[in-house]
């Protein structure tokens, strides 16, 4: 399989299998940046059990929902959830997320990860549709993401007013979204879904800032 990469053909790695649609090349994203720790709480459905949406083995973290799963909260009328809410809150300065991820075929209508903020929307939303992955429902960042682990690059810095998405280190998508005067944060998972079942998989979970 081969990725198009600005003009030039380049090989993908074999585990790997996504299709770039405007990939070019980049330094090391976490180049320059500094690892740090963090720590999550799981969001699921309010009438269930943490486990029975959530499981961790063997160094993976799954989430799953279903059809007719109930949402966060009583009387709430988003969309069904099971997320890991990172708890790093921060209003300046880049900050990262970078993972494995494993999206199960049926996944449809789901967002996967979400950079977010208290008041000021998401200025990463990225969207499981028909097998391809999207920044919101309009702007493909990728093709063929589903049933293949693929590596995943988030970063957003509210002081430059920029988001940035990584797939296997190639930059696939730049937003310019004014992020002053809020305070975001990181989420992964599956929120809400088109079909009966929407399901992630995730490892090697690391954060990074400048």
């Amino acid at each position: 399989m081969v990725i198009v990469l600005a003009g030039v053909v380049a090989a993908a790695t074999a585990s790997l299998g996504v299709t770039a649609q405007a990939a070019t090349t980049h330094r090391s994203p976490t180049a320059g940046l500094t690892r740090y720790n963090d720590t999550f709480s799981v969001q699921q459905p309010y009438n269930l059990k943490e486990s029975d949406r959530f499981s961790v083995a063997n160094g993976v973290y799954s989430a799953w929902i279903l059809k007719g799963d109930k949402p966060l909260s009583k009387g709430s009328h988003t969309g069904p959830r099971t997320e890991m809410r990172w708890a790093q809150n921060w209003r300046s300065g880049e900050h990262m997320f970078d993972a494995d991820v494993l999206i199960d075929p049926g996944t449809e209508g789901t967002a996967i990860m979400q950079v977010k903020s208290n008041n000021k929307g998401e200025p990463i939303y990225l969207l499981v549709q028909h097998g391809d992955l999207y920044h919101g429902s309009n702007a493909k960042i990728a093709s063929n993401v589903i049933g293949h682990w693929f590596h995943l690059t988030v970063d957003y810095n509210p002081s430059a007013g920029v988001a940035h998405v990584w797939i296997d280190n190639l930059l696939m998508f730049t937003r310019k979204v004014s992020g002053q005067g809020a305070q975001y944060y990181f989420k992964n998972g599956v929120y809400n879904l088109n079909g009966k079942r929407s399901e992630t998989h995730w490892k090697n979970i690391t954060f990074y800032r400048k």
